[in-house]
């Protein structure tokens, strides 16, 4: 099954080229995932950039002397301040570069694509919270486990629920 998938990636990028192979829709799976990665990672970075940007403008708020509580309660105010922008990013590169559009109104597409991620959000919060309140992880680990339990959720939802004809 794997080397079926390959081999059709293979082949789809020989006859096609990079830029095809970038810009195509309907490129073979493993393609379409390493694309979604793609577009992940920058929705991560630019997560993650205001992050930094938060704690290195107000670290008073993100030390780790602070009382969990209130370092939990003070990273789930920074996470979704740098929601709003991480999410566009997804969204655009999203219907740019992988999923086919058209199911839905340009309208309706991004509410769901935004309810999706605000589900997948909500659960990344509450492990990150529940990480910091429980275990008093460092606030490297809460980002990560913040991050990949929100990147399990996402994919399948918004193939599937937002995007596909």
């Amino acid at each position: 099954m794997i080397t079926r998938e390959i081999k059709l990636a293979w082949n789809f990028f020989r006859q096609n080229g990079i830029k095809e192979t970038i810009l195509s829709r309907q490129a073979p799976f493993i393609i379409q995932f390493g694309k979604y990665g793609i577009c992940g990672i920058v929705s991560v970075v630019v997560l993650t950039l205001i992050i930094i940007a938060g704690e290195i403008l107000f670290p008073q708020h993100f030390s780790e002397t602070l009382p969990k509580e209130i370092r939990a309660k003070n990273n789930l105010i920074l996470h979704f301040i740098a929601f709003v922008p991480s999410n566009f990013t997804a969204y655009f590169l999203n219907r740019w570069l992988v999923f086919t559009p058209g199911r839905h109104s340009f309208q309706k597409e991004m509410i769901l694509f935004t309810i999706i991620s605000l589900i997948s959000f909500t659960a990344g919060e509450i492990l990150q919270y529940f990480l910091i309140i429980n275990f008093e992880t460092k606030q490297a680990i809460a980002h990560a486990s913040f991050v990949v339990s929100s990147a399990l959720v996402n994919f399948i939802c918004r193939k599937f629920f937002v995007f596909e004809k």
